[in-house]
């Protein structure tokens, strides 16, 4: 068990550029989760150790300065009723966006061979198939979430499980009232986006560029097992998500989350 009591600070003054970008909020509109998906940035000033994940995040979601910045909903959020949080460290080793060329390959069944006049490649439309409490009517949707069909091995299962993969299923699923996009430029932006908005990077002894944020998904709940944070889904799609990205060398974390209905169309 940890002796350590971590503290935070909020870093108001810090904007996520990428997030706030005029081309992410447009799509965050469309994809009903404008206002919805938000990024914060903390500052902590005791030494981060790994091992010590499980209580950083109870630290972090029970501090007074964080607690006030998720009070986003009718509901509130009350840091001390946190009881636990459950941590899952995600990997994180993508540093060039060329990771999803092979969705851009026509060949590939994703998109169509043709693009239109701004140069955007339509998404290959397919039967639509229901599955899980999505509606899939896309090769796209059907290469992230469908196990059976020949699209879903495009990437191996090591890839599928990095960072930037997730966040291109979550701006896929959108919110409750998603509109899907016809073209995949606009959620290959988006995970772009917010992508560098959460991470910090470092040049190795080799000179290679590499990620130096730790990424952990985050789920806290209280006494009862009942989720706190982020707000509770009823229906079984993972509309809501939260994620930390913690530096260890500036001490500093960075909170994404999407608390689905918050706010739409505002």
């Amino acid at each position: 068990m940890s002796f350590v009591n971590y503290t935070f600070y909020h870093l108001k003054n810090k904007e996520p550029v990428g997030l706030n970008s005029k081309i992410v909020q447009e799509h965050l509109l469309k994809s009903s989760m404008k206002k919805c998906v938000h990024i914060n940035y903390y500052a902590f000033n005791q030494e981060f150790v790994q091992d010590d994940i499980k209580q950083f995040a109870l630290d972090f979601f029970r501090d007074y300065n964080v607690a006030i910045t998720l009070q986003t909903s009718s509901s509130g959020f009350v840091g001390q009723n946190v009881f636990k949080v459950l941590v899952e460290e995600i990997p994180c080793t993508i540093t060039s966006m060329t990771f999803f060329d092979k969705l851009l390959d026509p060949n590939n069944n994703i998109v169509c061979s043709t693009t239109d006049k701004d140069g955007n490649h339509t998404i290959r439309q397919c039967m639509e198939v229901y599955k899980n409490g999505l509606y899939m009517n896309n090769n796209l949707k059907m290469m992230l979430f469908e196990g059976e069909c020949s699209e879903y091995f495009l990437y191996e299962e090591d890839e599928r499980a990095e960072f930037v993969f997730r966040l291109l299923q979550h701006f896929v699923i959108g919110g409750q009232w998603c509109q899907d996009d016809i073209v995949i430029e606009p959620y290959l932006n988006a995970t772009k986006y917010v992508y560098k908005d959460l991470l910090t990077v470092e040049k190795s002894t080799s000179s290679k560029i590499q990620i130096s944020s730790k990424i952990y998904k985050v789920t806290a709940f209280d006494s009862n097992d009942t989720v706190l944070f982020p707000k509770e889904n009823i229906k079984s799609v993972p509309f809501s998500f939260a994620y930390i990205a913690v530096n260890q060398n500036t001490r500093t974390v960075v909170l994404l989350f999407h608390n689905v209905g918050d706010k739409i169309y505002t």
